[in-house]
């Protein structure tokens, strides 16, 4: 407990003579970090606890009981709304006062104080003091900032985690899990919209040569530059396979898809990636309009059924490099003939 003030304030002393004083000390000491008691016609003079100066790190002897001492140590946003606040309560006893206010501590650092007011009136109902009582909320709201923080950096983590998940290392494009995700999302959108769905599957054909961990990852990275390069933000690429990549391409049929497939191969013929010559690309496509009344995990195992065995059959070499599901009978009955 801080020590009594032999030579009470006026302000203090009708305070305490307002309620017993053991008891409004006990109340203070126990329940309160600091009150102030405003004269409303002398407006200059404000009895301020010692444990209110405490708490900001001043020692009360040091302070003047004058409403510009606290004054100076009230944020000003703060200050403007308490006294729009305190006006209010003012005009009205029913309009009750209630607000977390900033403090400058002596070192610089932020106290937040719950101040709750009311005011005492005459006779006449006219406000002739101001009451204020205090409690510290700087541990709780500090914690809840840090508890923010932590929360954030969570959240970080979690996209990060989720990323390394649903991603490639190398590439940067959707690993086979990012894929199924965004392949069934798409064939739901193409269900509601009743729209085509096409989806490529690529394989680099290396004919001559087998290259290190580091020279594939290049090449790899520079295709991934290309396909960004060649088509739509819109599609979805990703990294199947090791020697593997899928483009999913929203609202798109099959001659759309065959252009891009062809728009893929002469691209990558005319500027090698990495200068490497003897690489060539196989592409498999499959393509299917969608309704509502469509199974989504039935499409989506359809079309991988379908894109699986166009590469496959884009892999021979009777057969073109790009082959589309939808042309494997006819191209079948032209080799047979």
């Amino acid at each position: 407990m801080l020590t009594t003030n032999p030579n009470p304030h006026y302000l203090e002393k009708e305070l305490h003579a307002l309620c017993k004083k053991t008891l409004f000390s006990f109340i203070e000491d126990g329940s309160l970090d600091g009150v102030w008691y405003w004269d409303l016609s002398k407006k200059q003079n404000m009895w301020i606890s010692p444990r209110f100066w405490h708490i900001l790190g001043h020692r009360a002897e040091d302070m003047a009981h004058l409403t510009s001492e606290w004054r100076h140590v009230v944020f000003d946003e703060d200050f403007k709304v308490m006294m729009e606040k305190l006006s209010k309560h003012l005009k009205d006893p029913l309009t009750p006062y209630n607000q977390v206010v900033r403090y400058q501590n002596k070192s610089g650092s932020t106290v937040w104080m719950r101040t709750r007011a009311m005011a005492i009136r005459g006779r006449s109902g006219k406000p002739l003091r101001i009451l204020a009582m205090h409690n510290n909320l700087t541990h709780t709201i500090k914690t809840q900032d840090d508890n923010k923080v932590y929360k954030d950096e969570i959240e970080e983590l979690t996209k990060q985690l989720e990323k390394e998940t649903t991603h490639d290392e190398v590439t940067q494009l959707y690993n086979r899990r990012g894929i199924e995700e965004n392949y069934k999302y798409l064939i739901e959108v193409a269900k509601r919209d009743g729209s085509f769905l096409s989806i490529m599957l690529i394989s680099m054909d290396f004919l001559n040569h087998v290259y290190d961990q580091e020279t594939m990852d290049k090449i790899y990275q520079a295709f991934t530059k290309a396909l960004w390069s060649i088509t739509r933000h819109i599609d979805i690429k990703g990294r199947f396979d090791q020697h593997e990549f899928m483009l999913l391409m929203p609202n798109t049929t099959k001659e759309h898809a065959i252009m891009v497939a062809q728009r893929i191969e002469y691209h990558i013929a005319q500027e090698p990636l990495e200068g490497i010559r003897d690489m060539k690309l196989r592409i498999g496509l499959a393509t299917r309009q969608l309704n509502l009344a469509d199974d989504t995990q039935s499409t989506y195992d359809i079309l991988n059924l379908y894109v699986d065995e166009a590469l496959h059959l884009a892999k021979k070499e009777e057969y073109n490099n790009i082959v589309h599901y939808q042309d494997l009978h006819q191209q079948a009955f032209k080799h047979l003939k």
